[in-house]
């Protein structure tokens, strides 16, 4: 990964923080509609990605991040695993205060990535989140009400610490990124059968990475 500063399509050009939209359920194979828009450069800064998804609330924001962390293609580049890490630490603290806008810092926002390295890693999982639209709805909408959101609020923040924890060991953050990205589609598609869902992986996933640091 490359810091892009005189890139003139990079984040650091536009505003520092992004509205965060309404937050309306949404289908997961479109939020690469979102991805794919925007001028095609070479490099492709993480401000800009995460700008592009602003619009529909933090949960494609802490999906993001954490499925890249997992992904065979992208996710074993040195670094990135570290980076996302810190990616989905700073979103779910602003998710738990509930900020109106993504704030990052320019330095986190410059940092780029081959457009083809990042258009194939999603590739790659288009077919499985295309799956997983096929059975998931919004459902169990007592979920998205309180006090539910600050819990997965919380247990993000948490998740995103433990991410660092695992990182030291090889492969080891796929344990707790598995929790952000239950807890995410979740909140993406307002599923709270799945949110509850990713509430019980999260559990495992803290039990999980003790297990395998300590």
């Amino acid at each position: 990964m490359a810091s892009s500063e005189d890139d003139p399509g990079s984040a650091s050009k536009g505003e520092d923080e992004a509205e965060i939209g309404s937050a309306r359920p949404a289908r997961l194979e479109t939020l690469f509609d979102d991805l794919s828009g925007g001028p095609q450069t070479e490099q492709l800064c993480v401000g800009d990605i995460l700008n592009a998804l602003a619009h529909r609330s933090y949960g494609p924001l802490l999906l993001l991040p954490a499925l890249i962390s997992i992904l065979p293609i992208i996710g074993a580049i040195p670094g990135v695993t570290w980076t996302m890490s810190a990616l989905t630490l700073l979103i779910s603290l602003q998710f738990l205060f509930n900020r109106q806008s993504l704030w990052l810092p320019r330095s986190v926002q410059r940092i780029a990535v081959p457009r083809g390295l990042f258009e194939r890693s999603l590739e790659w999982s288009r077919p499985w989140l295309k799956r997983l639209d096929s059975f998931i709805h919004p459902r169990l909408n007592l979920m998205m009400g309180p006090p539910w959101p600050v819990l997965v609020a919380i247990l993000c923040v948490l998740l995103s610490l433990a991410m660092f924890v695992a990182s030291v060991v090889p492969g080891g953050v796929v344990i707790p990124a598995i929790g952000v990205i239950f807890l995410a589609i979740g909140l993406t598609t307002h599923d709270g059968l799945i949110l509850l869902t990713g509430i019980i992986a999260s559990g495992a996933a803290f039990w999980g990475v003790a297990e395998l640091v300590f």
